[in-house]
């Protein structure tokens, strides 16, 4: 059956408004809103622009060749994680390219990405038969991963689901948006903003806590259907 959820889409939100939805498992861990500037508004691990990215409004800007952001360490959990962000693919050729990664190849390496039209998901699930969403179009994502196995959401639709679970190094490069680590040129084109990573699953807002989240809500909230 389908069951509900809502996914947080959009800038606009208070981080607070975040944890006081969250299940007592899951906790905010990193937030960059790349409003103007590259700081983790909640861990403290800002992130370095590399080769040309820019932040403005909301969007770090990258140039699909040479430009990315990276983060001033492992900001994603070995394990038991939630990543969330929002992407605009300007150009894509059909070649490898990450929108987020962490540790290196083998390791298993993590990344979310594109290949051959295609997303990966890491080493682990290297080539999934998702493909290309629609280009200059915003578009929501959302990977969770636990023992349970890996889910993979657009715009609020979960897209795939696995009984693998996905895995990050904590050794090698640092967390990287817009590239791969190490030094693969796997360059991404276009814009990313909202990132947010948790450790567990944040639980989804009860009917009670929509207020917590202001009037912004109704614009932000996808509904979140998973499969089960």
């Amino acid at each position: 059956m389908l069951r509900p959820r809502f996914f947080l889409f959009g800038a606009s939100l208070v981080l607070g408004s975040l944890s006081a939805v969250s299940s007592a498992s899951a906790a905010l861990l990193h937030y960059y809103s790349f409003d103007n500037s590259t700081a983790d508004s909640v861990g403290g691990l800002n992130a370095t622009l590399v080769g040309g990215a820019t932040v403005s409004g909301g969007n770090l800007a990258l140039n699909g060749s040479s430009a990315y952001a990276q983060i001033s360490g492992f900001a994603i959990p070995s394990t038991d994680f939630t990543i969330t962000f929002d992407a605009t693919i300007a150009a894509y050729g059909g070649g490898t390219v990450e929108m987020i990664s962490q540790g290196y190849s083998g390791g298993p390496g993590f990344y979310i990405g594109l290949s051959s039209g295609e997303f990966r998901l890491g080493d682990s699930l290297a080539g999934i038969p998702v493909p290309t969403p629609s280009l200059n179009v915003a578009h929501a994502y959302e990977l969770i991963s636990d023992a349970a196995g890996t889910q993979f959401f657009i715009d609020g639709t979960e897209v795939y689901t696995s009984a693998t679970e996905v895995t990050a190094p904590q050794s090698g490069t640092e967390t990287r948006v817009g590239t791969q680590f190490s030094t693969y040129a796997e360059y991404f084109d276009g814009t990313i903003s909202n990132l947010a990573i948790y450790s567990g699953q944040p639980a989804v807002p009860e009917p009670a806590s929509w207020s917590l989240l202001g009037g912004g809500l109704a614009a932000l909230a996808l509904l979140r259907r998973r499969v089960t």
